[in-house]
């Protein structure tokens, strides 16, 4: 593990993986087939690389669901895939380069690698020959989606975001040197919706304030039983909180 995540990687997951408490649970993947039938799973070249994507429903608004650290769209994002309103949304779940079914490359972690992200992202739904798109992204996802909003306004419709920071502190200023995205945030046009769990072990509430107070016109709404993964812990309540914001 730690020759293909490089040390910018190793330490990011190492911060990670010490706020995590026991019997917090990580979804492991699994066939596409345990989200039903309806969801496909395909690749498509994107910026040199074959990116993996799963997509479901037949809605003219297109989502985009943008996983965590190491994670993939069927290992973060079962509940979305499954049971968002297949009429109103057409949801694609990816797994950035490196990730899931996104390799090869290994994942690597260059200076700019959310910043790629972000690029694969939106270059992907364009192959996808999706107009507009909104954004769901989780973690590292969310600092992915504020990227994508920030750089390409004009495509990005609206978006949700949870478990993200714009900035880090003093424990783990030695990955990106105190900086992340804040820089971006009062760039973000688009209508955004920041979701926050009061219980997240990982991402402290000063983190959703942060953004909050710096993406003009957003929205805070808390959780105050959620936790990091709070949109598999409350699915139904997450998800018609997304549908309801993305209407």
């Amino acid at each position: 593990m730690v020759a293909v995540l490089g040390g910018r990687g190793v330490l990011r997951l190492r911060l990670l993986l010490s706020a995590l408490k026991p019997g917090i649970h990580v979804p492991r993947a699994g066939p596409a087939a345990a989200f039903g039938t309806s969801v496909t799973s395909a690749k498509v070249a994107v910026n040199g690389v074959q990116l993996h994507y799963q997509q479901t429903g037949e809605g003219d608004h297109a989502v985009l669901l943008l996983p965590g650290m190491l994670g993939s769209g069927e290992t973060d994002f079962g509940p979305q895939l499954k049971n968002l309103n297949k009429k109103l949304f057409t949801v694609v779940a990816w797994d950035p380069r490196g990730y899931g079914h996104s390799r090869p490359p290994d994942r690597d972690f260059p200076a700019d690698f959310f910043e790629r992200d972000a690029k694969d992202a939106v270059d992907l739904m364009k192959a996808l020959k999706f107009k507009k798109v909104s954004l769901l992204g989780w973690s590292d996802g969310g600092i992915t989606a504020l990227i994508a909003a920030a750089k390409y306004p004009s495509y990005i419709h609206k978006m949700v975001i949870w478990g993200a920071n714009a900035y880090v502190t003093d424990e783990d200023s030695m990955i990106y040197e105190g900086n992340i995205c804040r820089h971006l945030l009062p760039r973000v046009q688009c209508p955004a919706l920041i979701v926050h769990g009061e219980k997240d072990p990982l991402v402290p509430r000063f983190h959703a304030d942060f953004i909050h107070k710096h993406v003009k016109g957003s929205r805070l709404h808390l959780m105050p039983e959620g936790k990091h993964n709070l949109h598999l812990r409350f699915a139904d309540e997450f998800n018609k909180l997304a549908e309801d914001f993305l209407q």
